[in-house]
């Protein structure tokens, strides 16, 4: 997994496609943090359990100021149908042509569990596009624990406004 973005490297692809109108949407927004994962699926049983499980730690980080997103490598339409039945209370953006994936280093092409998908990943932007923190799953179930994800958000707290610092905290 050594391809995958980790801590203090800057995020190098920050649009993906908003599944409704089909615009270029920032993932991360500059100048704010952002908790970012990514999904299989909207297929995908695990993906959708995860998205369950995590709800409070979502909730947790938009109520720190810590936007929140999400991004499946599935095209537009389908991401659209399922949220029109799932909505989720953040962007969960289409990586149609896997562009963002890839660049981000959590591109699957084949596996036992799957093709041309994301590995399960959870990343940590800071508001300066930084990654503050990572996991970046090895198959389907492997993704962070709600405790290690909250943990993950105070790497943000003390860092407003202090572009440029780092932090020595990840998960791989």
């Amino acid at each position: 997994m050594s391809d995958a973005l980790s801590v203090g490297q800057t995020i190098p692809v920050n649009t993906a496609v908003d599944p409704q109108s089909g615009a270029p949407r920032p993932i991360a927004v500059p100048g704010r943090p952002t908790l970012v994962t990514f999904l299989r699926g909207t297929w995908c049983p695990a993906c959708r359990a995860f998205l369950e499980r995590v709800k409070p730690v979502f909730a947790e980080a938009r109520a720190r100021d810590i936007d929140v997103a999400g991004v499946v490598c599935q095209g537009r339409h389908w991401v659209a149908s399922w949220l029109a039945v799932n909505p989720l209370p953040f962007p969960l953006l289409a990586d149609e042509d896997r562009a963002v994936a890839k660049a981000w280093g959590v591109f699957r092409l084949l596996g036992l569990d799957g093709i041309n998908i994301a590995r399960p990943a959870t990343f940590l932007i800071g508001e300066d596009g930084v990654v503050r923190w990572a996991h970046v799953g090895s198959h389907l179930l492997d993704r962070p624990d709600n405790e290690a994800i909250l943990g993950a958000l105070k790497l943000v707290d003390g860092q407003r406004g202090a572009f440029g610092a780092s932090s020595t905290g990840t998960e791989s």
